[in-house]
């Protein structure tokens, strides 16, 4: 049987949006709206905020959410999450990063239900179809390619130089800020080296790739934009005003 907990990296010294983790959306701090998408998922063990901020705890535990503090050293959220792994009682882990604000249930629990259907994998990705070409260049929005079974073959965040002569961007997909593992290698990931293409492009998949592991990607609905820049936050509220689906969880969350 599997135990899913989902675990929610957040801190405020972000190189691109410091501080972004309490920006006020409709009232409430964005790692709010985060943490209770994920807990109407209803598909998880236990959903914690980890962090290394006081001000991100105590902003969580006002809502009466679960907090877990880590050690302000991590250089990637994945190393923040396998340190908060340490204390909750699950077989596999959801890394939720705390700018995904637009993130669905239904999603979620399409995630939960790959992992349980094969546990034994040791990663998977949510990934989403690209929408337009711009995409393709745009440095805030990571990107993947895929094989033909929805292995993840590379990341990178600048893609634009194979902008499609034809309809559609496959293989090429944007890959999502929400990633799952098995409890057994997330212990052992931060033993992992850092490795040359991870660092170049931040981007914490690219350990798991380069070290030969298999990442398989989850395809989601499709690929509501994260907060990584300020600019994005109007581009969040558009979602928020004008997507049906958007609204209906948007109004859920409020009245909760």
């Amino acid at each position: 049987m599997t135990r899913i907990a989902a675990i929610l990296p957040a801190r405020m010294n972000s190189s691109r949006f410091p501080g972004k983790p309490l920006i006020d959306v409709h009232g409430l701090p964005m790692i709010e709206h985060v943490r209770r998408r994920v807990v109407m998922a209803g598909v998880f063990a236990d959903v914690v905020v980890a962090t290394c901020d006081d001000v991100i705890a105590d902003a969580v535990a006002k809502y009466g959410g679960q907090v877990v503090m880590t050690a302000v050293t991590h250089e990637a959220a994945t190393d923040r999450v396998a340190e908060a792994m340490g204390h909750l009682d699950c077989t596999h882990v959801v890394n939720v990063q705390g700018d995904e604000i637009l993130i669905l249930p239904d999603d979620l629990r399409n995630l939960a239900s790959a992992i349980a259907a094969n546990p034994a994998t040791q990663a998977w990705n949510a990934i989403a179809p690209i929408d337009s070409a711009e995409e393709l260049e745009d440095r805030s929005i990571v990107k993947c390619v895929v094989s033909l079974s929805n292995r993840i073959l590379f990341c990178a965040r600048d893609f634009a130089r194979l902008a499609p002569r034809r309809t559609g961007f496959e293989p090429v997909c944007r890959i999502l800020g929400i990633l799952a593992f098995g409890r057994d290698f997330l212990a052992r990931y931060s033993t992992l080296s850092r490795t040359p293409v991870e660092t170049a492009e931040s981007i914490d998949q690219s350990r798991i790739i380069d070290h030969d592991i298999e990442l398989r990607g989850v395809p989601f609905s499709r690929g509501y934009p994260g907060v990584n820049e300020p600019r994005e936050v109007a581009l969040v509220e558009e979602f928020l005003r004008d997507d049906a689906r958007q609204r209906e969880v948007l109004k859920e969350i409020l009245a909760s």
